[in-house]
């Protein structure tokens, strides 16, 4: 989903810019980002851009939480279970209609158990 790569990419190591990361990485940056500024400097103060932009939008431990549970406990994703994130395929922009998705490219049903 696009909202997933927007977050998402900037984090991520430039070698390792073509994921699929794991589920459990999600919870490892929600961690990182929640912990404040002295974490950030450790794992991104290489990047003035990118500490600008988390300096610069408090939103960003939420948006991570929001994302490893809605992963978690909203499709009930493994913590290993790779994860493939992107912003557009043949020119046009992902959306939120990922539980559909998900159920046609797996074969499976989902069920909701709440």
């Amino acid at each position: 989903m696009s909202y997933f790569y927007d977050r998402l990419n900037p984090l991520l190591p430039e070698f390792n810019a073509a994921p699929p990361i794991k589920v459990s990485t999600l919870a490892t940056y929600a961690e990182q980002l929640c912990q404040g500024k002295p974490s950030w400097k450790t794992q991104w103060g290489h990047d003035d851009v990118l500490m600008e932009e988390i300096e610069g939008r408090p939103e960003w431990c939420l948006d991570m939480t929001f994302m490893h549970a809605l992963l978690r406990l909203g499709y009930e994703f493994g913590s290993d279970r790779p994860v493939e994130i992107g912003k557009r395929i043949d020119g046009t922009e992902l959306g939120w209609a990922l539980g559909a998705t998900i159920s046609m490219v797996s074969g499976g049903e989902l069920k909701c158990i709440v």
